[in-house]
């Protein structure tokens, strides 16, 4: 499970090509004015919260880069027949990674399912929602995705 999270890290990073040396945690009553620089995080640091009654979110990164306004990942964990929050749309870009479990996965009108090491890529403004349809707790990473000309959509997590 580690090297997942090791792996999920330097995907975004590699993909992002985040410059330079520490990550900047935001709250919501203070907006990011440094970009983060290159940087490390331990699987073991995330903060979890609730995300409602079935899911629960362990966050390792919210932050601003050069390049974007946000960046920010984090897992969720859901029990059998979780579900994060209602279907619904936002102006971000999001990657998520199934670890473990079965998601039904809802895209506008189209229905399916992602199982481990699946990827989900969910396009701007577009319909979404998420189910654990498995018998055990599915476990999933989310990479969301906000460029400096679009307004951030969501509240920055705590």
């Amino acid at each position: 499970m580690m090297d997942s999270r090791c792996a999920i890290v330097a995907v975004v990073a590699s993909m992002l090509a985040i410059p330079a040396t520490a990550q900047i945690q935001s709250t919501p009553e203070k907006k990011l004015t440094a970009p983060a620089h290159s940087l490390m995080i331990a699987g073991d640091s995330a903060r979890a919260r609730s995300a409602g009654v079935s899911a629960q979110i362990r966050s390792l990164l919210d932050t601003t880069t050069r390049t974007l306004d946000r960046l920010e990942v984090h897992q969720t964990s859901l029990p059998p027949g979780g579900s994060p929050h209602p279907a619904h749309r936002h102006p971000h870009e999001e990657l998520m990674l199934v670890e473990r479990g079965t998601l039904e996965v809802t895209q506008e009108s189209a229905v399916r399912r992602a199982g481990p090491g699946s990827l989900i890529f969910q396009a701007s403004n577009e319909q979404h929602g998420l189910k654990n349809v498995g018998a055990d707790t599915a476990v999933y990473w989310v990479i969301a995705i906000y460029p400096r000309d679009l307004a951030d959509s969501s509240r920055r997590r705590r």
